[in-house]
């Protein structure tokens, strides 16, 4: 049996490149098809960077909101020590880890090498009609959404998600969709 690790992320916008820095990281252990809250990580970072008002709209988190959270500095070191060699999950996955990849990139370290499976993907093959979104996946699995686009709230959606497919597919077959990642383009 793995230890995966759900991980979800807010950010100042979507673009890494252009700028754009992680202000909320969240990731859930699930181990055996259960959720362990109470060794959850979460944080706010302050992304040194102004967070656009188009974007404060959708998760609620201004500048005055963060300023007083470590920055990236402390935090990605933190992050990286807590999921180990565990396998990360991700609803678009790319996104997130372009985003890590960024974070290493913005504090002097190489990207982390991880292994991680996309729940997007997973969702595509169960269901090739469509209706991959989170909340179309909740509604699939009979899943109560508390609240979107927070860090920890998404990561645990995705959490109960996964484990509906994980018990769908079984684990040998969701092993299949293990991927590597060695850093954006």
């Amino acid at each position: 049996m793995h230890v995966y690790v759900v991980v979800d992320t807010e950010t100042t916008g979507l673009n890494p490149e252009n700028g754009d820095s992680i202000i909320e990281i969240a990731a859930v252990p699930v181990y055996r098809g259960k959720i362990y809250r109470k060794h959850m990580f979460h944080a706010l970072v302050n992304p040194v960077v102004r967070v656009p008002a188009t974007v404060t709209s959708i998760h609620g988190l201004k500048n005055s909101d963060l300023e007083a959270y470590p920055t990236m500095y402390e935090v990605f070191p933190r992050f990286v020590e807590y999921v180990g060699n565990s396998i990360l999950v991700m609803h678009n996955a790319v996104m997130d880890l372009s985003f890590l990849d960024a974070a290493a990139k913005s504090i002097g370290r190489l990207p982390p090498l991880l292994k991680y499976i996309d729940t997007l993907e997973i969702a595509r093959y169960l269901y090739p009609r469509g209706g991959h979104s989170l909340v179309n996946l909740a509604k699939k699995y009979h899943i109560k959404v508390e609240r979107l686009h927070r860090a920890k709230a998404d990561a645990l959606l995705t959490a109960r998600i996964f484990i509906r497919m994980l018990e769908s597919l079984g684990e040998d077959e969701v092993r299949g969709f293990i991927k590597v990642w060695k850093g954006a383009g």
